[in-house]
């Protein structure tokens, strides 16, 4: 298990408040949130999307939700506090110490604890509530897959997939890391990543492989990559461009040093060859010109000579 995801919905006893959200992370880290609050009257005009979701999509419907009640001057301001208060909530627990708890619950399989857990976190706000919740594992390619499978977007990005130059190319996904992961709009050509094939859902084994190319979709928040699975084969796949992938830091640090090297290298041949080439010329030309001590001599003896017959001559001229 790499990663918990947590679905719960609460009504508070108290207020009479409606809770929904959902809690994501890993072990010994901060949890990722997004919780909304909505009171009886405001409840009937929104949709709440249904726990049985999976993961991604609920993330999905609650992220549009809370977009959504951002413009509704009657709930917006609730709202904000009750993130602040979310936040400032686990900050109290231990950012890290809540998020273990969480990991380990759910790793477990122990509901009653998680509920615990979600109840102690609501209840400075709304008292003794009500929770139902569902808690999820994941690994990362399970939770790749889900990504994957979710063909939304702007319309026609995923046409590139059909692209002539690409038509014989396997479609991947790269594995996902929301928590650490890197942003994929960061990676160059050449940098490492890993993979997963989607022709196959039995067979979700990372694949480490190499980014060929990296294309922004004109008008969209898209990208499209080229992948060398190697042997030949090219992979091929649609991703938004805030995705966070799942990379060895350490190779992504080589191969990048090596690039660098490479670049210097040949910044440095070319700057020794340019020297040599100048001082090739100059050899070249001092050896077409260079004199003996002999010629030298009989030059500055000849000169002499020149000027003591201009000398004698002029005397001799002067004397007629």
């Amino acid at each position: 298990m790499d990663f918990y995801a947590i679905k719960f919905m609460s009504t508070s006893d108290l207020t009479g408040e409606t809770f929904v959200g959902y809690i994501f992370g890993k072990k010994k880290q901060m949890p990722e949130f997004n919780v909304l609050v909505l009171n009886k009257k405001n409840l009937r005009q929104y949709e709440l999307p249904d726990l049985n979701l999976d993961y991604i999509q609920f993330k999905s419907k609650i992220d549009q939700l809370a977009y959504e009640i951002t413009r509704d001057k009657d709930l917006a301001s609730n709202n904000r506090q009750f993130k602040a208060y979310f936040y400032t909530t686990l900050k109290k627990y231990g950012l890290e110490i809540i998020g273990s708890k969480l990991f380990l619950s759910v790793e477990e399989g122990d509901p009653f604890v998680i509920k615990a857990i979600v109840q102690d976190i609501l209840y400075d706000w709304g008292g003794e509530t009500q929770v139902k919740l569902i808690a999820q594992k994941y690994f990362y390619e399970d939770l790749t897959w889900l990504q994957a499978a979710e063909k939304e977007g702007e319309e026609g990005v995923y046409e590139y997939l059909k692209r002539g130059d690409v038509q014989n190319a396997i479609e991947v996904f790269p594995v996902i890391d929301p928590i650490d992961g890197f942003p994929i709009i960061n990676l160059d050509v050449g940098d490492p990543l890993t993979v997963i094939r989607i022709d196959d859902e039995s067979k979700k084994e990372k694949i480490p492989v190499h980014l060929i190319s990296k294309e922004m979709i004109p008008g969209t928040n898209f990208l499209f990559l080229k992948i060398d699975l190697g042997e030949g084969i090219v992979g091929k796949t649609v991703v938004q461009k805030n995705l966070k992938v799942n990379v060895d830091t350490g190779k992504l640090e080589d191969a990048r040093k090596r690039k660098e090297e490479i670049a210097n290298g040949e910044t440095e041949a070319k700057i020794i060859g340019d020297i040599n080439d100048e001082f090739g010329g100059s050899k070249k030309f001092r050896g077409d010109s260079k004199l003996s001590s002999f010629d030298l001599i009989l030059i500055m003896s000849f000169s002499i000579v020149g000027i003591l017959l201009i000398v004698l001559i002029g005397i001799w001229l002067g004397a007629f």
